[in-house]
């Protein structure tokens, strides 16, 4: 995909000499797909529009990006953005100066005022999920699921970023570090949460299935695990009753922030459907199992190893309180399979990580010992 870049005005003075420009940087052949970044280009009449229409049965796709606003109301008032991809140019924010309050895998959140946060994505997360993470935070509201209200996408400095609504939000490693009680009281509020998520229903094909994903988790294990193992991790799968059950599927202190005296979920790009146990799957690696195979998984969130398995014990006593011991045992013990399964597809995706060879070694250790007698 080739790149052209605007500049200026484009009308009837210059819109024909701007086209013959375009077309002499290809050598006459204009490239199958071509991007033309409007980032510098101030105005553009019905002369110029006429002329990138003549790009545009030229080529399979082009698109403008970076496009101003004053341009893109041009664009809109035409239909323009109808017959071309078209995409606003990124407003630019500055968090020099601005309070850290939450840091994740995919990148740091901000406080730019007291009202709004801005979630500064790492250079290696591409824009379509960050789009797709927006999306998903603005369907799981209008359902009424405790989250950030998300705008816009914008840009700082050379990485891009999402703006929230998050009222008064602190990080709850910062909440839970404070005391037993507060401790406490986070356990009780997310498994609460957790609960109001767990009640949502999905429509068919609304959002991925986990039990889909895991399954893919678990034959990738193929070779790893004794034969009879590995026949009766898939078959305790197969037994997980079909759900459209809304998860979180990553759902750990991380991702949610105080709010006031509300919690709410941040980093919704996980959201899927399936059988709780999925969920529950993640908070036993995120508490349990990551922090056992090296305490840098607590420090990531905030906590040390022992307020993690406090976290872990406690949540599952909490959410499965109604459950008689064999139905806990059986369903904390397939929260646990599933969630060495998901580990280690997602160690087998790094390269140079420092515990990767650790990680899956201990994970399909704890999953032979669950299963071998």
């Amino acid at each position: 995909m080739e790149t052209f870049h605007l500049s200026g005005r484009i009308d009837g003075t210059n819109a024909e000499s701007v086209g013959k420009a375009i077309e002499d940087a290809y050598s006459q052949q204009i490239p199958e797909e071509l991007i033309l970044d409007a980032e510098n280009l101030d105005y553009i009449s019905s002369a110029g529009l006429r002329v990138l229409l003549r790009l545009r049965k030229k080529t399979k796709r082009l698109c403008m990006l970076n496009v101003q606003p004053q341009v893109y109301e041009i664009l809109e008032l035409t239909g323009f953005n109808e017959m071309i991809e078209a995409e606003k140019a990124l407003r630019k924010v500055n968090i020099e100066g601005c309070e850290l309050i939450g840091q994740g895998a995919h990148g740091k959140v901000y406080r730019i005022d007291p009202e709004t946060v801005i979630k500064v994505y790492n250079d290696s997360v591409p824009m379509d999920k960050i789009k797709q993470e927006r999306e998903l935070a603005r369907w799981a509201f209008v359902r009424d699921i405790p989250t950030a209200i998300p705008y816009d996408i914008v840009r700082e400095g050379n990485n891009y970023g999402a703006v929230f609504e998050l009222l008064d939000a602190r990080s709850s490693a910062e909440y839970v570090n404070r005391s037993p009680e507060h401790l406490n009281s986070f356990i009780e509020r997310s498994v609460s949460l957790l609960k109001e998520i767990h009640s949502v229903e999905v429509q068919p094909g609304e959002l991925p299935d986990m039990k889909q994903k895991t399954a893919e988790w678990i034959e990738s294990l193929s070779g790893s695990l004794p034969e009879p193992v590995f026949t009766k991790l898939q078959c305790l799968l197969d037994e997980v009753p079909e759900s459209h059950t809304l998860l979180h599927a990553d759902y750990h202190l991380k991702n949610i922030m105080i709010c006031g005296e509300d919690l709410m979920l941040i980093d919704m790009d996980t959201l899927c459907m399936g059988d709780p146990v999925f969920d529950l799957g993640t908070i036993y690696n995120s508490y349990h199992e990551f922090p056992s195979i090296d305490p840098e998984g607590a420090a990531f969130l905030g906590l040390d190893v022992e307020t993690a398995e406090t976290i872990y014990r406690k949540t599952f006593d909490l959410y499965l309180e109604d459950r008689n011991e064999m139905e806990r045992s059986e369903i904390e013990k397939k929260a646990q399979l599933f969630g060495c399964a998901r580990i280690i597809a997602f160690m087998n995706k790094l390269d140079g990580h420092p515990v990767k060879e650790r990680a899956i070694e201990k994970c399909l250790q704890d999953i032979t010992a669950l299963l071998e007698f």
